[in-house]
């Protein structure tokens, strides 16, 4: 009985398309769900400094609209949600999988504040746990960089240039393979800005791995076979 008063209360919603979800539905409604399964995730990821990566759906319409909600309104409990989706991008390859660890992009400290929370951290370790790898707080920024929307890639690769510094010491990542999450790649200007500031302190290999993927150029690459 108080299960069903709290279900009418305060209704469940989709994660992606945020619509009411019928008895028996879980965190997807049947036709988002429907799409995933037609998506066949998987979305190649390229770009400076690192060692390939993927992304499991394009950053479009729900999905779009999703991590706007994850990031902007508070649904911090949709990190776990985006944590499965991206866990079962890097088990079907290995070289996402075959990592030491996982780490985050890092946010600006207002964005944080603002927030309450750190929705790239959260993904991280969400992720991590669900690779059953550890997680590690390699990079931070050193200064506030503007929002890279409406940004061209020459201005969004001057906007981070330089931005990010080291938070761990050397030696923990020295000759390890890391596994960088995120929410969204773009044009990969800061994950190719992250990747290169995980070389220098040592990092054998950086890979990276985002729930969606923006861009005209995305190549899906699992199930085309």
């Amino acid at each position: 009985m108080r299960e069903r008063l709290l279900r009418l209360l305060y209704p469940p919603k989709c994660v992606l398309c945020h619509c009411i979800l019928r008895e028996g539905e879980t965190d997807l409604c049947e036709s988002c769900r429907s799409w995933i399964e037609q998506e066949k995730q998987g979305y190649a990821l390229k770009g400076e400094f690192m060692d390939g990566g993927f992304a499991c759906y394009p950053y479009t319409g729900s999905v779009r609209e999703s991590i706007h909600r994850y990031k902007f309104r508070g649904r911090k409990l949709y990190a776990a949600f985006y944590a499965q989706h991206m866990a079962s991008v890097a088990l079907a390859h290995p070289e996402l999988f075959d990592c030491d660890l996982v780490t985050a992009v890092p946010t600006n400290r207002s964005n944080r504040r603002r927030r309450g929370y750190d929705h790239a951290l959260l993904l991280g370790q969400a992720v991590a746990s669900r690779l059953g790898k550890p997680y590690l707080t390699t990079l931070a920024k050193n200064r506030e960089t503007t929002a890279m929307y409406g940004l061209k890639p020459a201005e969004r690769r001057a906007n981070i240039l330089g931005a990010v510094d080291l938070a761990c010491s050397p030696e923990q990542i020295a000759g390890k393979r890391v596994l960088m999450t995120d929410d969204i790649f773009t044009t990969g200007a800061t994950a190719g800005e992250c990747a290169r500031v995980l070389k220098m302190a040592g990092a054998s290999k950086v890979t990276v791995l985002t729930f969606a993927k923006s861009g005209k150029d995305v190549q899906q690459v699992i199930g085309n076979s």
